[in-house]
């Protein structure tokens, strides 16, 4: 009953809560076949976990350190990542970010201007709404996650402005090289700020994709829904690695044959698994644990109770955290339902079958032991009920 009622209300969050989205496309440009990759990130899910290169510590005289898209995706366990921004290499391994770059709020560059109005740039809120546009430094300031692309420069004409502009394509007036075919990389946004789209073409290879113009790649972002686009540093530059869950690694063809080491890079990851005690027990109620791995299609899994008092008769429950209910000095999850355990000397376990299906990875479930005809009674007015400290559990991979 219980597990019937916690599947339910899965699949209604999970219906809420939109995954990371990857496909590949195939379009038909005036210069030929150009083929790549579109994704789509819902960052109103509680789920995503948004990856920015982490600034250098200690702090060095170059801003970053050299690393392929591809050796930063695996590091981090990322579901999706992308390259960034531009960059002016030191040395082989050494280089500075070209514009803004915030990471989990630490900045790794900052606001570059050139003229009247800073860099196009993406930046991202602690509320996850995103932002594109001529970014400055007090809007900079109020960003945890930001990425851009390059405004004005002294050594070109064009004149460097967002790729898409409240849903009307400037691409034309976009840098770098608009009217040339190249391999790309893009972000953009919906009007609300909730959703990002990336796309990332390849290029430069004959039989296989011709690249697009800046005003072809516009136009893909705009078919997707974005208000606004930024365009990102492309050429041999340009990649994408996808790791769906469950499946092989995807990833894009870049120009140059292999995947080339770029200053910092933009990605995606969902909630790794974790079990977190919360609150404490109310009453003499014993200690809640687990045993076996709280991943997706464990068949180990089970709740555990130890120490609970003789005579007492545990029930399990599963529910959702931010709904519980306060009684006295205890705290009770409103589980859908509780389970019966039987008990042998004070102790108790309820194995669990852990979903199979990789869109509830991520999701946070609340587990918790209510037992009745305990010695003492907490909570006025229910005589012997007692509860053990709850469980937030993340399903991870």
């Amino acid at each position: 009953m219980v597990v019937r009622a916690v599947l339910a209300g899965l699949a209604l969050a999970v219906a809420a809560q939109a995954q990371v989205t990857v496909a590949a496309q195939t379009w038909s440009t005036t210069g030929g076949t150009a083929r790549g990759f579109v994704a789509v990130v819902d960052l109103a899910d509680p789920r995503l976990r948004i990856h920015v290169t982490a600034p250098l510590v200690p702090a060095q005289s170059h801003e970053a350190v050299l690393e392929t898209t591809l050796s930063w995706h695996t590091r981090l366990g990322n579901q999706l990542s992308v390259n960034a921004n531009f960059f002016g290499t030191f040395t082989a391994t050494t280089a500075d970010v070209i514009g803004l770059s915030k990471s989990n709020g630490a900045l790794v560059s900052p606001v570059r201007q050139f003229g009247t109005a800073p860099d196009p740039a993406l930046a991202i809120g602690s509320n996850r709404i995103a932002t594109i546009g001529n970014i400055t430094t007090a809007q900079a300031a109020a960003a945890q996650w930001a990425v851009a692309g390059v405004g004005p420069s002294s050594t070109d004409t064009v004149p460097g402005t967002l790729l898409v502009t409240d849903g009307v394509n400037t691409g034309t007036t976009a840098r770098v090289d608009p009217l040339v075919r190249n391999p790309r990389t893009a972000v953009g946004t919906n009007q609300q700020g909730t959703t990002l789209y990336l796309v990332v073409v390849d290029g430069r290879q004959t039989g296989w994709s011709v690249g697009m113009t800046l005003p072809e790649v516009a136009n893909v972002l705009i078919a997707m829904g974005a208000w606004r686009a930024v365009n990102l540093d492309g050429g041999g530059s340009s990649s994408l690695l996808w790791s769906p869950p469950g499946g092989t690694l995807v990833q894009n063809r870049p120009s140059g044959g292999s995947h080339r080491a770029v200053a910092n890079h933009l990605g995606f990851s969902v909630a790794a698994s974790s079990v977190v005690t919360v609150g404490s027990s109310c009453g003499s109620a014993g200690t809640i644990g687990t045993t076996g791995a709280f991943t997706l299609g464990s068949t180990n899994f089970a709740l555990t109770l130890q120490g609970a008092p003789a005579g007492a008769l545990p029930f399990v429950g599963l529910g959702f955290p931010g709904n519980e209910s306060s009684c006295g000095t205890c705290t009770f999850l409103n589980a859908p339902s509780y389970s019966f355990v039987p008990q042998s000397g004070g102790a108790a376990s309820w194995p669990w079958l852990v979903p199979t299906n990789p869109a509830f990875v991520g999701v946070v479930l609340g587990a918790q032991w209510v037992l009745l005809q305990a010695p003492s009674a907490p909570c006025a007015g229910y005589a012997g009920l007692v509860a053990s400290a709850r469980l937030h559990m993340t399903l991870g991979t």
